[in-house]
Formats: C-alpha cells, structure tokens, sequence
C-alpha cells in the first residue's frame, strides 16, 4: 500500500489499532480479530515478541494497512520496510528515523509533546504528529499545539478509549490510536471492542484526508 492510499485509509477508517502483547500467536490472534471487526489500520508494537513474524502475516492480509510502532532506530526502519510496513510510529521525535522512513516511501508518525518537537517534526517532514502520551496531554494540550500548527495532522495515542475517542476526534484530530482498550480480553473479545469503536466514528463528519509529504 502506497503512502498517499496509507493516508487515506488512516483518515478514512480515524483508528489506528495499536497491538502490543507478550507473544506473536496472541498478537496475531488479536490483530486478525481487530481486522474482521472492520478496522484495517493495524500499528504492531515492536515490543512484542515476534512482532516481525506478525507484521509480515497482516501485510500479506488484503485491505489491510500494517505498521510498526515504538520503532527506535534507523536499522528498524529499513529492516520493516523490507517487510512491506506501510507506516512507522514511534515514542518519541528522531528526525533521523522520519527522514529514513520518508526516504523509504513510509507514512511517518514520531511522537511528540512540545510545540518545539511539533516544529521539528513538521521540518523533517512527518505526515502525522502522534502526540504520546494523549492522556497527560489531555484534548485541551492538543488543541493548543493545533493553533500554531494549522497545517498539521493529529494522532493522539496513550489514553484514548471508546469513551473518549469521540471529543479527541471532534477536537480536530486525525485518527486516534487506541491500544489496550481492543486487546483487553483476548481476540475473542477485540471484534466487538473494534465494532464499538466504528459505531463511535461512524457518528462523526467525514474528515478531509491529508495529504503525503513526498
């Protein structure tokens, strides 16, 4: 999936669901659950175990956007590129890592918190801002940051549930990334939790899809 149809798919579906767990046949259980309860956008944490073996399993599943998350390195960022990962995320602001991505025809999301990391990370080119951790932040944190940076697109991630995911959107927002919210209780549980989350944006207006920065 190339990156302008990565974007679109990202701002269409406005949930990035973020798989994170001990093992790669849970996380894969997990991540196939998440699929079949409507949502695509799948963000793979490199903290679990495996995580390679799991990503390469959703690229090959049709429709479906795979990405990593918590990638710390620019060696990460060629050795999922290879793998076929449409997008990167990431903790924390490395221009390095954007530039690498980019350079790898990757959608780019670093996280950030300041409005000088906001600042870097537009100059390096990053097509989402993932402000992390959401909750310390708080709705009114993002909307702050979203006043001297119009131009922008918002990935909220750390503390975004079913409950909230509405106002972070509302409030501007791109997509949301929710995480344990979905996972919590097994695949068996996941479809409907995903489900959920698609009724709650369902609701929403359509949000005007943001374009590549390259």
């Amino acid at each position: 999936m190339n990156r302008d149809n990565s974007l679109q798919l990202i701002a269409s579906t406005r949930v990035v669901a973020i798989v994170r767990s001990s093992d790669a046949e849970t996380a894969l259980q997990n991540a196939e659950a998440i699929v079949e309860g409507g949502l695509p956008v799948i963000e793979v944490s490199l903290t679990t175990p495996g995580a390679a073996d799991v990503i390469t399993r959703l690229v090959d599943m049709p429709g479906v956007c795979a990405g990593a998350g918590t990638v710390m390195s620019v060696e990460d960022v060629h050795r999922l590129a290879d793998l076929g990962v449409s997008f990167i995320v990431t903790p924390h602001l490395d221009e390095e890592i954007v530039t690498a991505g980019l350079e790898r025809g990757l959608v780019m999301g670093p996280g950030v918190f300041t409005a000088t990391e906001c600042a870097r990370a537009l100059a390096s080119g990053a097509d989402l801002l993932k402000i992390f951790p959401a909750g310390l932040a708080g709705v009114s944190g993002m909307k702050a940051l979203m006043d001297p940076f119009p131009q922008a697109s918002w990935l909220p991630t750390g503390g975004i549930n079913i409950d909230n995911a509405a106002e972070w959107l509302q409030a501007g927002a791109t997509a949301v990334g929710v995480g344990s919210e979905l996972t919590r209780g097994g695949s068996d549980r996941a479809a409907g939790q995903a489900r959920k989350v698609l009724g709650v944006v369902s609701s929403l207006p359509p949000l005007s899809v943001p374009k590549g920065s390259g």
